[in-house]
């Protein structure tokens, strides 16, 4: 017999199984069929909901995240965090009818954010905090899987954050129209887990959405350059584009050779420089090895 597709699928990145259950159990009793997928390192040690399914992969968040868009069945996607927890009543069943009341599939139906308790959707949609003269940006937007694939996919240049509102300027580029609900998650600090994501990445990722949409401190209508989407390709075995500290199961040396073949390029018309270059690579090989043994 088989099994009855859900109406909306729930995914994201994830490395705290800790913290599954209490988001489970916050989505409540709701009329529509759902199932959640995350991605991540950490296997969780208890037995899962059968509409929960986890997939084990080391490679970088952003990538995480378009793994678990990829295994979903439903016709509506929306992703989430593991450190967050819905506070209103029938989330789901809420979000499904907001949805199909505009019968559009252009269209993304966005959560409100709420940190510790406390309401923060005025000053945290936009592309600019607190400035509503830019463009409004989701927290766990539902849309449907097509235009989710209308619109690309996460780019394989972000690497641990800030994916989603890239992939939400995609959706304002193509015409569809982001709305904020009366459904609230809250992000409890508590359950991250000294997670340093947004410190870590945010010069890298939070510089990329801005070179690809502001020009002169204006947010831009078209994007600066096309989407780079991630392959099928050894997606849940090695990193794409650019990798953080989330090498996968790659071997090293072929990364390390991926990662400075510009620079090996544009030193072509420079034999002197191919010792260099070799040398460089070993170094950083012995050092990596060495830390990993510590």
């Amino acid at each position: 017999m088989s099994q009855i597709k859900p109406a909306i699928s729930i995914f994201g990145p994830s490395y705290r199984p800790e913290n599954w259950m209490d988001l489970y159990g916050s989505i409540g009793e709701n009329e529509v069929r759902f199932e959640i997928v995350f991605v991540g390192p950490n296997e969780p040690d208890f037995e899962l909901p059968s509409n929960l399914k986890f997939i084990k992969s080391c490679v970088k968040p952003m990538q995480c995240f378009e793994i678990a868009a990829r295994n979903t069945t439903g016709d509506l996607i929306m992703d989430i965090a593991d450190d967050v927890e819905f506070r209103t009543k029938s989330p789901l069943d809420r979000l499904y009818n907001i949805y199909k009341s505009y019968n559009n599939y252009k269209l993304i139906i966005s959560c409100r954010y709420m940190q510790d308790g406390v309401d923060l959707s005025e000053e945290c949609h936009r592309f600019f905090a607190g400035d509503k003269s830019s463009p409004v940006l989701p927290l766990s937007g539902l849309m449907s899987r097509k235009l989710y694939r209308e619109i690309g996919g996460i780019d394989r240049n972000f690497i641990a954050i800030i994916g989603g509102n890239d992939l939400a300027m995609r959706a304002h580029a193509n015409g569809a129209e982001i709305i904020l609900s009366d459904v609230y998650l809250d992000e409890t600090k508590s359950k991250s887990r000294g997670s340093q994501l947004c410190v870590e990445y945010w010069n890298h990722d939070r510089g990329l959405l801005m070179d690809l949409w502001v020009v002169n401190g204006k947010v831009q209508s078209k994007r600066a350059r096309p989407v780079e989407p991630f392959s099928d390709i050894k997606i849940m075995e090695e990193s794409q584009g650019p990798r953080g500290r989330w090498r996968g199961n790659g071997f090293l040396l072929f990364e390390k050779i991926e990662d400075n073949l510009p620079r090996v390029i544009r030193g072509i018309r420079k034999p002197s420089m191919y010792l260099n270059y070799a040398k460089r690579i070993a170094l950083h090989i012995n050092r990596t090895v060495t830390k990993n043994n510590d």
